[in-house]
C-alpha cells in the first residue's frame, strides 16, 4: 500500500529550505561588517599614529627652533649686553630651564622697557621658587605700588613679611589683600595668624569667624579660635573649639594642651595633668606640654619630678629662655643651688642676646627707609 507523504514533514522540509538562504545572506552581511570594521580600525590606527608622529615632529621642531633662538640671543647679547629687549626675550625662553640665568636676564630690564612689570613679576616668581626671599620682596614691593588692586601681590608680600617676623607690616598687606577682593577663608586665616604672632589676640576672633563662615570645617581656623578664646578670657568657646579639634584629630597635642590650661585656670589640676599626660603619650618631646606640666609640678612643690622631666632636654633646649628659666626654678626647688645659679646666669645672657636683635618694628622702619630711597 502506498504511503502518503506526511503534510507536517512537507512543511518542515519547506521551512528548512527557506531558512538556509536567509542564514547564508546574514552570514555574508556579518562578515562584511567585520571586514569594514577592521578596515576602519586599521585606518584609525594609522591616522592616530600619523597624528602622533606629526605631533612629535612638531614638538621637536619647536624645541629645535627655541634652541636656535636661544643660541642666537646669547651670541647677540655677548656683542650687545645692554639690549633690554634681548634680555627679556632670553629670560622668557629659559625661565623654566635655567631660572637663575633668567633671573639675571630679567634684572637687566628697566622701566624704559614696555614690558618692565612683566619682568618684575617674573623676578618675583623665580625668586619665590628658588627661596630668594629678599629678591622676591623687592620685586613685590614694586608690584603692589603699581597694581594696588591686585590682591595676590599683596598676599605674597604679606606671607614673606610674616615669615621674616615683620608682623605689623605683614598685617597691612594681608588686610589690603582682603580689601582688594581676597575674600577666601585662607585670606582671613592669614590675618588671624599674623595677629596671633603680633600678640594681638583679641583681634583674632573677627577674621577667624569670617573664615569659618566661608569654610565651617576649616581645622586651622577652629584651632586658632580656641587659642584666641583661651587668651581672651572666653573659656567656654575655647573648650568647645578645642574639643571640636580633638573630634577631628584625636592626636592633636595642641588641643589637649589648651584643655589642660583651661582646667588648670579653673583649679582642676588633676584633670589638667591628665590632658598633659595624654598629649605626652602622643609626643613625649612636645616642649609646650613639658613646660606646662613642669610649671604645674613646681606649683605643687614637686620639684624633683619637674627637674627629672626637664633635665633630659638640656642638650637641645639650652638656648630657649623659657626652658632655661623653668629648669632653674626646678633646680632651685630641689636644692641644686649652684646649678640653679648657673641656669639663671645663662638666662640673663640669652635675654641680652635677644635685646641686641633688631625688633620687627625697627626692621620695618629700616625697610621703609630703604624703599623710599629706591
Amino acid at each position: 500500500m502506498n504511503r502518503l507523504t506526511d503534510p507536517e514533514n512537507l512543511t518542515n522540509a519547506f521551512a528548512q529550505q527557506k531558512r538556509n538562504p536567509f542564514l547564508s545572506s546574514g552570514s555574508l552581511i556579518l562578515a562584511g561588517g567585520c571586514i569594514v570594521l577592521l578596515l576602519f580600525l586599521l585606518l584609525q590606527g594609522e591616522s592616530g599614529n600619523s597624528r602622533h608622529d606629526q605631533s612629535a615632529v612638531s614638538e621637536q621642531e619647536t624645541q629645535t627652533s627655541e634652541k636656535t633662538k636661544r643660541k642666537e640671543l646669547i651670541a647677540y647679547l655677548q656683542k650687545y649686553p645692554d639690549d633690554e629687549f634681548a634680555h627679556f626675550q632670553l629670560g622668557e625662553l629659559i625661565q623654566d630651564r635655567a631660572p637663575f640665568q633668567a633671573l639675571e636676564n630679567f634684572s637687566h630690564v628697566t622701566e624704559r622697557h614696555p614690558r618692565y612689570f612683566e619682568a618684575v613679576e617674573a623676578i618675583s616668581e623665580i625668586a619665590l621658587e628658588q627661596g630668594l626671599d629678599g629678591r622676591a620682596k623687592s620685586a613685590l614691593l614694586i608690584l603692589v605700588r603699581e597694581y594696588p588692586e591686585e590682591g595676590h601681590y599683596q598676599k605674597r608680600l604679606a606671607r614673606l613679611l610674616f615669615a621674616e617676623g615683620k608682623f605689623n607690616w605683614a598685617l597691612r598687606y594681608a588686610r589690603r589683600n582682603i580689601e582688594s577682593g581676597g575674600r577666601q577663608a585662607e585670606d582671613y586665616l592669614l590675618v588671624a595668624e599674623i595677629l596671633r604672632q603680633a600678640g594681638r589676640t583679641i583681634e583674632m576672633t573677627g577674621p577667624l569667624k569670617q573664615a569659618l563662615y566661608l569654610e565651617p570645617d576649616l581645622y586651622e581656623a577652629h584651632l586658632n579660635l580656641a587659642y584666641a578664646a583661651l587668651y581672651s578670657g572666653d573659656p567656654e568657646t575655647a573648650t568647645r573649639e578645642a574639643r571640636w579639634c580633638l573630634s577631628e584629630n584625636p592626636e592633636s597635642t595642641t588641643a589637649l594642651r589648651y584643655l589642660a590650661i583651661i582646667n588648670r585656670n579653673q583649679g582642676d589640676i588633676d584633670e589638667s595633668i591628665s590632658y598633659l599626660n595624654q598629649a605626652l603619650s602622643i609626643d613625649p618631646q612636645d616642649l609646650e606640654c613639658l613646660l606646662l606640666k613642669a610649671d604645674i609640678l613646681v606649683f605643687q612643690r614637686k620639684g624633683e619630678q619637674a627637674y627629672e622631666l626637664l633635665k633630659p632636654l638640656y642638650a637641645t633646649q639650652q638656648t630657649d629662655r623659657r626652658y632655661v628659666s623653668a629648669l632653674a626654678r626646678a633646680a632651685g626647688l630641689t636644692g641644686r643651688r649652684e646649678e640653679a645659679l648657673e641656669l639663671q646666669q645663662l638666662n640673663q645672657r640669652l635675654i641680652k642676646e635677644e635685646d641686641l636683635r633688631p625688633s620687627s618694628l625697627q626692621s620695618e622702619s629700616v625697610q621703609k627707609t630703604q624703599a623710599g630711597r629706591k
